[in-house]
């Protein structure tokens, strides 16, 4: 083989060597664009990641208000409930205090009943058994009654 022979193939070969090479650049350039549009995705994801983040704090910062919210509710329920309790107790006794009040007084009331019905039917016994000793001693006046 001549030195043009060679120097021929050896520019065939720089060419087809810089032919792939420019094709390896060419893939290259591809695969940096590919990798500053996935940069640019990743940017894009972290700066949602960055908005999810401070919507979650905000949810668990609103949660955590709601729970104290809840919290303090639960705690005035309990103390009304407490109260009602507290009043239906004092209820409950007024309730038995006047049924006893009334049951006494029904009692007493029977008994004064009774005792003046007791009483007077004494009295009126003993007047009439008066009356009757007056007429018998005196008949004239028994008589004139009539």
């Amino acid at each position: 083989m001549t030195n043009e022979e060679l120097s021929q193939q050896i520019a065939a070969l720089a060419t087809t060597v810089t032919e792939k090479f420019n094709e390896i650049d060419g893939r290259l350039d591809k695969l940096q664009a590919g990798q500053d549009d996935l940069a640019t995705k990743y940017d894009e994801l972290n700066e949602k990641q960055g908005h999810i983040i401070n919507a979650q704090k905000t949810i668990v910062k609103i949660q955590e208000d709601l729970q104290h919210m809840v919290e303090e509710q639960a705690a005035k329920v309990e103390e009304d409930f407490t109260d009602m309790k507290a009043v239906q107790a004092s209820i409950q006794h007024d309730i038995a205090r006047i049924n006893r009040k009334m049951v006494v007084d029904a009692g007493v009331r029977d008994t004064m009943h009774e005792s003046v019905f007791t009483t007077q039917d004494s009295h009126y016994r003993d007047l009439d058994r008066r009356l009757r000793l007056v007429e018998a001693r005196l008949p004239e006046l028994g008589q004139q009654g009539a």
